[in-house]
């Protein structure tokens, strides 16, 4: 039996409203296969492609089934077990969030995939993870990526237009065409300084004034939770790479050399130490 506490979260959260924007993975997955996997950077949108998909499907509610499991109620969950009783209740669509903190996940997406007629889309934000547990998923699972938010998907969410996506090529070959065209409708430069500033992760519409402490949140939990678990690096040496990370992204870009940055070493005239990652 599911327990009521999931029932309950799957429908409180199948019924959020989501929003309107589609980002551009979604118009190319094949919603018709049986296995799918998104993976991508915390914070990028998979959650938000997994519900927007649910509630675009046709499907009744009770033939929906969306769990996340970094979820309390799913600590010791047997997927497989899971998927077999949703199954067996008539369930059609089965959504998992944060595949990566269920343990052997690729044992049990497998199995499922094998025994039910059952579609399965999963997500997960430990690439590294994710990577190292699919090798025996080729054949069954079709993995899509979800990168953080181009500044072509910025615009279209800022002035609710639509834009031409174009390969590097045209764009070499007829930039000058191409720009007059975006200036018709909207100033290119002021969209790009908006954009470096808060626009590559989609919760920026949430909170302009907690972007900046979400994207830190962001980045620690990839340090401290995907990293950690993934390499079992000890919690000294994570501190470690964050001040690493701090350093890299407070000073003028510059060559770096590993055999320094291992050993440990201090730029003259720089606040910044390389810290040892050894």
């Amino acid at each position: 039996m599911i327990s009521p506490i999931l029932r309950q979260t799957s429908a409180l959260i199948l019924a959020r409203r989501q929003p309107e924007y589609r980002r551009f993975l979604h118009s190319r997955i094949d919603f018709g296969e049986q296995l799918i996997g998104i993976k991508g950077a915390r914070g990028c949108g998979k959650t938000t492609v997994l519900l927007q998909h649910a509630q675009s499907c046709g499907l009744e509610a009770s033939r929906i089934l969306y769990i996340a499991c970094d979820h309390p109620a799913m600590v010791d969950v047997d997927l497989y077990a899971l998927a077999q009783t949703f199954y067996q209740e008539g369930g059609q669509l089965l959504l998992i969030d944060e595949i990566h903190k269920s343990k052997g996940f690729a044992v049990h997406l497998k199995a499922i995939r094998d025994t039910f007629d059952l579609q399965v889309i999963f997500s997960g934000s430990s690439a590294l993870r994710l990577e190292h547990e699919l090798a025996d998923l080729s054949r069954r699972a079709v993995v899509h990526e979800l990168p953080v938010l181009s500044l072509r998907e910025f615009m279209e969410i800022e002035t609710g237009q639509q834009f031409a996506a174009y390969a590097l090529p045209d764009i070499l070959a007829n930039h000058a065409n191409l720009a007059a065209n975006v200036m018709q409708t909207l100033r290119p430069i002021e969209q790009f300084k908006k954009y470096l500033r808060y626009g590559a992760y989609p919760f920026y519409r949430e909170s302009f004034d907690n972007y900046t402490s979400k994207l830190l949140e962001v980045i620690n939990l990839t340090i401290d939770s995907d990293l950690a678990s993934l390499y079992s690096i000890a919690p000294d040496k994570l501190d470690k790479l964050k001040k690493l990370l701090y350093m890299l992204c407070s000073t003028d870009p510059v060559e770096l050399n590993i055999s320094k940055l291992s050993a440990g070493w201090v730029r003259p005239g720089r606040r910044f130490r390389a810290i040892s990652t050894a």
